[in-house]
């Protein structure tokens, strides 16, 4: 990975240092992240810190520290699971970031990376029904919704409504 290559000017991804694990855990206790995503509440720097150290070894994992070009901020999360040929993509913003386009800055970096450096042929993401910010990211960034995608997942006791999202690798 090269920083310069996910950097836009305004967001840069990063990867994960030991040093940010306090800040992760401290960020999913906002109530729209706990809303939207899988994340525990209970989660703490302990925890965040081996997520970091597993990243780092995994071959199937990539994830990168969402934050401002110019001042350094961290902004928010964004990650990947995939297998080589398809991935799936999820993400979230610090709650004293959002509405100033992060999450579709990040997504859109993120995402020709992971088609220019992972060599994924097809992207997916999943939104909760009910996410309307997170769905219009899927759609700025060129995702289409793929009803095949769809899914029902138990998440925190509740049945999770998940609509899909594809993106396939650009001609080049």
């Amino acid at each position: 990975m090269h920083d310069h290559e996910l950097d836009d000017g305004v967001v840069r991804l990063r990867a994960w240092t030991d040093e940010d694990a306090g800040w992760y855990a401290e960020s999913v206790r906002d109530p729209l992240i706990q809303r939207f995503t899988t994340d525990s509440p209970t989660l703490d720097a302990a925890q965040v810190l081996a997520a970091i150290v597993r990243l780092r070894e995994s071959e199937a994992d990539e994830g990168f520290l969402v934050c401002d070009s110019v001042t350094g901020r961290r902004l928010g999360n964004i990650a990947l699971r995939h297998d080589g040929r398809f991935g799936e993509i999820s993400y979230w913003v610090a709650a004293e970031a959002r509405g100033r386009g992060a999450a579709t800055r990040a997504v859109a970096l993120f995402s020709a990376w992971a088609f220019r450096n992972v060599g994924l042929g097809e992207l997916w993401l999943r939104a909760h029904r009910d996410n309307v910010a997170s769905r219009l990211v899927a759609s700025r960034t060129g995702f289409r919704r793929d009803p095949r995608r769809d899914e029902t997942q138990e998440v925190k006791g509740e049945v999770w409504p998940m609509l899909g999202y594809t993106l396939a690798r650009p001609a080049s």
